[in-house]
């Protein structure tokens, strides 16, 4: 058992604890534990200035995470201990318990007049701000904003494909806002090329994250056509490296510039559909899982599977994936949205709603905990649409209508195990938060 903490540093941890916040978040923590404050307090102020390991866990791990930062200026030692990998997944699974009280929502728009990204964590239930971030110039699009590929366990994917042709996949934590660019992938392509990401964690290790990068060849004089298989390549964020994956027996392609992905289940998943030289193949869901590292498939109901790929988009849902339909005509526009009830059972399919899109909603972009669900609007507007009642209530978050992104969102510490961060550079980092 180690022991954290010397006289220096325990009088350091009081400083940090008598702040009015850090206060009231470690009484209602020991109050959780059964002890009480006053006898943790007097005890080490008595000449015990000493924190057995296990007893530190057992209370940062249950912190808010603006907290746990400030701790990390107590000490190296503390500094060390709070960013290791181990500390941030007990961490995590503390969040992930809680968050079904405290939901969140992670909010990214782009505004016009800034010309910035916006992130933003919400109450789930309420819509209240609990706090923004903006992305380091070092980061932030020069021009336009990035896609996000996906957002899990408290990190957003981001990748700079819409405006740019740097293409470079940068990992960002809004919760102590710092942020990763990924190295330059391994595979590169002579030939023009396109490329499709996916982002999620290995099930068995929940604090690596993964990024998954497939590499597909342009062929023919029809851009939009591949040579398949494509190339794949993976990066791990235990590792810090990219490492080459088999992609054989890939018969399938993503659309190109609208994809969409989401993780579920321990998989990526993508809408792919198959193509042999003009002719066009049904649409199935594109399937890869972290786990083993296989790419496989899911078949779509017909009433989807013989749509065309850019007329579908796919999301996750009440922890299973669903598909949204979209039929776009000059008067009326519409979408129907399909779930699959039990993950992985094709026979599962259903028409969960049939949307009229009224009041210039054009895009689905999530969903909120009371059923509602939240579009994009072609006056650049976030609303959330109640299927039972078709109505529709402005929210007051604007940004261009392909900019926003809504996502249930978890706290985490995930990023903070980069140690070319030293404690000095972190105290002026925390002082912003």
């Amino acid at each position: 058992m180690q022991n954290y903490g010397v006289s220096d540093e325990t009088n350091k941890f009081y400083q940090f604890v008598n702040r009015s916040e850090e206060l009231k978040a470690f009484r209602n923590i020991t109050g959780f534990m059964g002890l009480q404050f006053s006898i943790v307090r007097s005890s080490t102020m008595a000449g015990d200035r000493h924190f057995p390991e296990e007893i530190l866990i057992e209370i940062l791990t249950r912190l808010p995470v603006k907290s746990v930062v400030r701790f990390t200026a107590v000490s190296k030692s503390w500094f060390f201990f709070i960013t290791r990998f181990s500390f941030a997944s007990a961490h995590l699974r503390h969040s992930r318990e809680g968050n079904s009280a405290n939901s969140l929502l992670l909010l990214r728009r782009f505004e016009t007049e800034s010309k910035k990204e916006k992130y933003e964590i919400l109450n789930s239930h309420s819509l209240s701000l609990t706090c923004s971030a903006e992305l380091s110039p070092q980061v932030a699009c020069r021009v336009g904003y990035s896609r996000v590929v996906g957002c899990y366990n408290g990190v957003v994917c981001l990748y700079d494909d819409l405006y740019s042709d740097s293409h470079s996949v940068t990992l960002w934590n809004p919760s102590i806002r710092k942020h990763l660019i990924l190295p330059p992938p391994t595979i590169k392509l002579g030939r023009p090329f396109k490329t499709v990401l996916g982002f999620g964690v290995n099930p068995k290790c929940v604090d690596d994250l993964k990024v998954l990068r497939i590499a597909y060849e342009r062929n023919g004089e029809y851009m939009d056509l591949c040579a398949l298989p494509p190339e794949a390549e993976i990066y791990s964020l235990r590792t810090g490296e990219w490492r080459r994956i088999s992609a054989v027996g890939v018969n399938f392609y993503m659309t190109d510039f609208i994809w969409s992905q989401t993780f579920v289940c321990g998989a990526i998943h993508w809408i792919g559909c198959k193509s042999l030289e003009n002719e066009r193949f049904p649409c199935s869901v594109a399937v890869f899982s972290m786990a083993d590292e296989l790419f496989g498939e899911i078949m779509l109901p017909d009433e989807l599977s013989q749509e065309p790929a850019a007329n579908l988009y796919i999301l996750a849902l009440d922890e299973s994936i669903s598909v949204v339909k979209y039929k776009r005509e000059v008067h009326r526009s519409s979408c129907e949205l399909w779930v699959m009830k039990e993950y992985g059972v094709v026979e599962s399919w259903i028409r969960l709603h049939y949307i009229e899109l009224v009041e210039g909603m054009e895009r689905m972009v999530g969903f909120r905990k009371n059923g509602d669900i939240f579009f994009s609007t072609n006056k650049s507007e976030l609303v959330s649409y109640c299927p039972n009642t078709r109505v529709v209530n402005k929210l007051g978050f604007f940004g261009t209508c392909r900019s926003l992104y809504v996502a249930n969102y978890v706290e985490s510490l995930l990023l903070l195990q980069d140690h070319s961060c030293v404690t000095e550079d972190l105290a002026k980092q925390i002082k912003s938060m």
